[in-house]
């Protein structure tokens, strides 16, 4: 990548159609490179850095002060690096730059901010145009800047100069890729940790807890034991191996983090399940405020997988609907059914949806036992030659009752005493509602609220690990600290595995990462940061 100050632009908002879009420049002659585009070009210069000033940005009317680059219309230096100078209308008809600028036609009026260097985000001169969003608009304002000397910014490119120009630093670099990236609440508040400035304070404190073992072992591979004696050098070796053991063992639980919030990537996973015809489809329409699921009274319409994203009360939710569970002989719809039990496996929570005109009979209670044992598999042809409830297998110890909701639906058709007291009975929270007579859904809605933030609330995001990159270093920061320990016995190794792992957190830290190492993170930044 193009590491030089020569001005670059970017749009920096999504591109298509919107309200506003916005567009940056940085680099030497940014603000030079703007001040050609538009019409107010003498308020533009003497406007103070950082105000924000309105201006009309015009098409390319074809002069060109090239030959005369000596000139310098408004008491400035309008050359670039050598190159081309920035090009400036006059209404003056002795210069050469002259144009009736009244007979020039108007692109976009804008909203800019000009920055002095260093008080910018890049560090550098930089220029960010507030336009009206859609592609024409933003790509007639970017080609009037690059005819102007500008180029395409790169990848990452601004945040890039920030990191060169000591602006920020690696991970907070980083940390802005993940805001971006963000698409669920956990995501959020993890890339806000690091942008913060919190993952840098723990890695600052874990690399003092190993310097401070790495002194002790290089003071005494220097010194020897002439002011000390065996017993006490014994028992420092013991302790070292003790808090290196800790510092391991906390880096383990930050990988065996990471591995918990991966789950909840594509938010927390809400599965409806419950037996056919008990309302699951209407409840998912409910949920989304729209139909989206066939709603039937013939049972098993629904025979496949249905999920929509969506935010409920502000938490990000992959919400499925699935076949009704029954015993059939039908192969396609068995086939939906198993399709049920997969994804209510890999559920965090479950909204179990069961109709209170029906009973309860074997098949469904087998699949509430198998829901709460997380059982693996679901066969309707087993539960059918089930002749007594008593054989049915009963809840197991760690079982995931407080993550499963029992929606006891069409309490208006007929009370359901039998379902009520089944959930007493096995500790199942149940509500009770009819989602065609909107009865109790508010209560309902606000009930899953609850749950789905204590979900949240109960996840504990990694200090450190926010990428794939971050993780592959703890892993080698892990593997140094266990050879350190195992060389406990050979100073000069041992020290030697901490320095390696001391080494690999400044490169965590950004502190030595080379160019290939700087092209592959910033090389996954959208364009425009």
């Amino acid at each position: 990548m193009d590491t030089s100050t020569r001005t670059i632009a970017a749009l920096s908002t999504p591109s298509g159609r919107g309200a506003l879009a916005v567009i940056r420049l940085t680099g030497d002659g940014s603000q030079s490179i703007f001040a050609s585009v538009i019409r107010e070009v003498g308020r533009f210069k003497k406007e103070i850095a950082r105000k924000i000033g309105v201006y009309t940005v015009l098409s390319d009317c074809h002069y060109s002060n090239y030959d005369h680059p000596e000139n310098d219309v408004f008491g400035v230096d309008n050359t670039y690096n050598g190159q081309n100078p920035a090009v400036f209308p006059s209404d003056d008809p002795s210069s050469p730059n002259s144009v009736d600028i009244g007979k020039l036609k108007i692109i976009d009026e804008v909203t800019a901010i000009k920055y002095d260097a260093p008080r910018s985000f890049t560090g550098e001169e930089m220029v960010e145009i507030f336009c009206h969003g859609g592609i024409a608009v933003t790509g007639k304002i970017l080609d009037r800047l690059f005819r102007q000397g500008a180029r395409p910014a790169g990848r990452g490119e601004f945040s890039r100069r920030a990191l060169i120009n000591g602006k920020i630093g690696l991970l907070k670099a980083e940390s802005i890729a993940g805001l971006i990236e963000s698409q669920t609440e956990i995501q959020l508040q993890s890339a806000q940790l690091a942008y913060q400035g919190k993952q840098l304070e723990s890695l600052e404190r874990l690399k003092r807890r190993i310097i401070n073992i790495l002194s002790d072992i290089e003071s005494r591979i220097e010194f020897g034991e002439v002011d000390a004696v065996a017993e006490s050098k014994n028992e420092l070796i013991s302790t070292n191996r003790i808090n290196l053991g800790k510092i391991t063992a906390e880096l383990e639980e930050e990988l065996r983090r990471n591995d918990r919030i991966k789950a909840f990537d594509d938010g927390i996973l809400v599965a409806l399940a419950g037996p056919a015809n008990a309302g699951k489809s209407s409840l998912f329409n409910e949920i989304l405020g729209y139909d989206r699921s066939i709603v039937h009274d013939h049972p098993g319409t629904t025979r496949d997988i249905v999920s929509e994203r969506i935010t409920f009360e502000g938490v990000s939710v992959k919400l499925f609907d699935s076949a009704g569970i029954r015993d059939t002989a039908d192969a396609v719809e068995r086939q939906g059914i198993e399709r049920t039990m997969f994804a209510v496996r890999s559920a965090h929570f479950i909204l179990w949806v069961t109709a209170a005109d029906e009973r309860l009979d074997d098949v469904e209670r087998q699949g509430i036992f198998n829901v709460i044992n997380n059982v693996d598999s679901y066969t309707a042809s087993k539960v059918a030659s089930t002749s007594s409830v008593t054989r049915l297998p009963e809840p197991v110890e760690g079982n995931i009752v407080d993550n499963i909701l029992v929606i006891i639906n069409k309490v208006d058709v007929s009370p359901s005493p039998e379902k009520k007291q089944f959930c007493e009975d096995h500790s199942l929270k149940y509500i009770e509602t009819s989602l065609t007579e909107k009865i109790n859904t508010e209560k309902l809605f606000d009930t899953i609220g609850t749950a789905l933030h204590a979900i949240t609330e109960d996840i504990h995001i990694p200090e450190i690990i926010v990428n794939e990159r971050h993780r592959d270093i703890v892993e080698w920061v892990i593997k140094d600290l266990r050879d350190s320990v195992d060389n406990f016995d050979r100073e000069e190794v041992s020290a030697h595995y901490l320095k390696s792992a001391l080494g690999r957190l400044e490169e965590f830290c950004g502190r030595v990462a080379g160019d290939e190492i700087l092209d592959e993170i910033f090389g996954k930044f959208c364009i425009g940061k």
